[in-house]
């Protein structure tokens, strides 16, 4: 039965009058309307920044096409900086749209958003002749193609996201021209017709995978049904080997082209920290719903889905009553079958990424547009008055208006040129090529994209897995950190923030400024010099930055090394240290043989190098008890220089961190040797503290040597 209901998707022959020139005229006009209207709606607001609809998802694509164009990465590499490093990690498509955004922008030089805008109108618009083409293998006279054209041109879902910054434009021009491409080759068995199925699959393939599967079915079907045919004829197995082959043919080069990229980047995305939820499995069956029968028959999802029919195409009523009219009429009930057919065949294969993602149905609502359209069709070859068919025709038209003007249009009238205070703020005063680290706003791209910075964004749900946030903050390392940014909830995440600001030199107890629900913290070394500019700035409308936080006298242990208590404890110790603050005070134990001072963090040391000095050698370790128990043991320890200089400012000269339990290369003691270049006056500050969480974090300081 589901054959059938798919195989009427192409049938021929179709049984309708020839159209009166009085109404092939009407439909021409009705056609160059629907034609203006959706100009109009497409080119609104067109050189505004803002990336109304599903922002988070354009400005991802806006992230790619950025970076390829910055770095000059015409690459199958490229990077897409939201989930930390490596940056190449989310990789889902060949970005060939990104290529020809580029591309475009550097020909024309127009911004990457109105280049952006180009492309995706342009891919739309390239594929009305094939759909016209294709409404023709249904016997439908020219001037009645016309009509089905003006309901997709009204369709709020081909204005809106028309315009976007998203890949589905190209992928739907592909598959639409592919579709087209496969009939004729399957019909006639002509070469050009075979290399065009190939080239347009391909593209359509590696653009969006999931567009160009819900185009598939129908074309699987109506081959079968060929297959069939010749099978009935009788005439042996030369016919039906000649269609399988045919058949075969138009996507043998675009599935191989699509399992190569999918062998190809999956590895790559399954070994990062975060982005393996991008492999093609956890996409398809997590994020996309493939086949899950639970969410086609849950109540919830199909709420969403018809929900999105209202936004994307037109009231619910409406696209049932008409599905339901075009099958009482005879002489469309096959077309209008067919395509209604595809249209949910396509829900039920993706069930959640339909539901939760209204541009989704930028794929998919030409089949249920082009099934009302037979509607109407069948409408017009009956017999009531014409007057009233005008009405009925009209309904679905009025109903799209209403649609888009009730929804799309009011996020598309925003006045905004794109990013808000917050995201100005970050782009102007935090360093060019630095990285921010984001929790509380998933994976999406919208700050990193209008800061113009790389990111880690910490994805929902991980904020508390320490394992994931160890390694994300490593990957990190040698990186400009520059700000971390908090929204909702996570303001309050206390043990987010202590662990953020050990790794990134925050102080944590206050953000440096906050914009609405976001907290925005800025390392040390930064928060002065930031806190300076933006008091001679102009003001960032909504954006509160708050007054350093007393020191409180940071080192509440701070004692004296006498020259004499120095000769005689820290021997080992070239120059000797003159002050200290140890939390616990400073004591001496016994390791392999001999005394080394105590260092469970936070244990801080001072000393005043020589002015010729270029080298510094630190012996330091932790005890074993630190890391043997594996129930109860030190998650780690970092290893300080700091150099302090005369106008109260602070370097970093080196960082490292021991955690023996996870490398058993960090066990016993360890000496590094750090070549340095000292400045007039500066002082160094040897210190130890808590990676996470101090527990166990028995640590020692053995030997410090500063030599020229």
């Amino acid at each position: 039965m589901l054959l059938r209901i798919f195989t009427v998707l192409f049938c021929r022959g179709m049984s309708v009058q020839a159209p009166s020139r009085t109404e092939s005229r009407l439909l021409v006009g009705l056609f160059l309307v629907a034609l203006a209207y959706s100009l109009h709606g497409v080119t609104y607001h067109w050189t505004k920044g803002f990336l109304s609809g599903h922002e988070f998802r354009q400005t991802q694509t806006a992230l790619i096409t950025h970076y390829i164009d910055r770095d000059d990465n015409f690459s199958l590499l490229y990077e897409t900086p939201l989930v930390g490093k490596p940056w190449v990690s989310i990789l889902m498509e060949v970005p060939l749209y990104e290529w020809v955004v580029v591309g475009l922008s550097r020909a024309t030089g127009l911004p990457h958003f109105m280049a952006a805008r180009s492309v995706s109108a342009a891919c739309f618009y390239l594929s009305l002749p094939a759909l016209y083409l294709l409404l023709g293998r249904f016997g439908l006279p020219r001037p009645r193609r016309l009509l089905v054209l003006a309901l997709i041109l009204c369709a709020p879902v081909y204005i809106y996201y028309s315009r976007a910054f998203l890949i589905d434009a190209m992928a739907f021009c592909f598959s639409a021209w592919w579709l087209l491409a496969f009939v004729r080759a399957m019909d006639e068995r002509r070469w050009p017709w075979l290399v065009l199925a190939t080239v347009a699959g391909t593209g359509a393939a590696l653009v969006k995978s999931a567009t160009f599967a819900v185009w598939l079915p129908p074309a699987a079907a109506y081959g079968a049904w060929l297959l069939w045919r010749d099978l009935r004829a009788g005439t042996g197995w030369r016919a039906p080997g000649q269609t399988l082959a045919w058949g075969l043919a138009t996507v043998v080069v675009a599935l191989g082209a699509l399992r190569a990229w999918i062998a190809y980047t999956d590895p790559i995305k399954a070994a990062h920290a975060s982005a393996w939820i991008f492999t093609s499995k956890t996409l398809s069956q997590g994020n996309w719903g493939l086949f899950d029968l639970r969410a086609l028959f849950s109540a919830e999802v199909w709420r969403q889905l018809l929900h999105c029919w209202e936004q994307a195409i037109a009231s619910r009523w409406i696209i049932a009553g008409g599905l339901l009219a075009g099958l009482a009429l005879p002489r469309v009930r096959g077309p209008v079958l067919g395509l209604g057919a595809a249209f949910f065949a396509a829900q039920a294969l993706f069930p959640n990424a339909y539901a939760y993602q209204d541009y989704y149905f930028y794929s998919i609502a030409v089949f249920v547009l082009a099934a009302l359209g037979f509607t109407m069709v069948g409408l017009l070859d009956t017999r009531w008055p014409r007057v009233l068919v005008a009405l009925v025709v009209a309904v679905p038209f009025a109903a799209q208006v209403h649609a888009y003007w009730q929804d799309y249009r009011v996020g598309q009238s925003a006045d905004l040129k794109g990013g808000f205070p917050l995201t100005d703020l970050l782009r102007d005063h935090t360093p060019e090529g630095s990285v921010l680290v984001i929790a509380g706003a998933d994976w999406a791209g919208i700050v990193p994209y209008y800061s113009q910075r790389k990111a880690l964004m910490i994805r929902n749900g991980l904020e508390d897995d320490r394992a994931y946030l160890r390694r994300a903050f490593n990957d990190l390392e040698g990186e400009n950190i520059s700000a971390l940014v908090l929204h909702g909830p996570l303001r309050q995440h206390q043990n987010l923030i202590t662990i953020a600001a050990s790794r990134l030199g925050l102080d944590p107890r206050g953000p440096t400024f906050s914009y609405q629900e976001v907290d925005v913290y800025v390392p040390k070394r930064l928060a002065a010099e930031l806190r300076t500019r933006l008091a001679s700035a102009a003001p960032y409308a909504g954006v509160t930055v708050h007054p350093p936080r007393a020191d409180e006298a940071v080192w509440k242990h701070l004692v004296a090394i006498t020259p004499e208590r120095a000769q005689s404890e820290f021997k080992a110790f070239q120059p000797a240290p003159f002050q200290a603050d140890f939390q616990f005070g400073l004591g001496w134990m016994g390791v392999g043989g001999r005394q080394v001072l105590s260092a469970h963090p936070d244990a801080n040391l001072w000393i005043k190098p020589p002015a010729d000095a270029t080298r510094i050698t630190w012996t330091y370790g932790l005890l074993p008890g630190a890391y043997e128990n594996p129930t109860s043991k030190t998650d780690g320890v970092e290893f300080i220089i700091t150099g302090e200089l005369p106008d109260g400012s602070e370097r970093r000269l080196h960082r490292r961190v021991l955690d023996p339990w996870a490398n058993p290369a960090h066990r016993g003691e360890q000496t590094e040797t750090i070549a340095c270049s000292l400045r007039p006056g500066e002082v160094l500050r040897f210190s130890s503290g808590p990676f996470e969480t101090p527990e166990r974090d028995w640590a020692y300081f053995a030997a410090i040597r500063i030599e020229p």
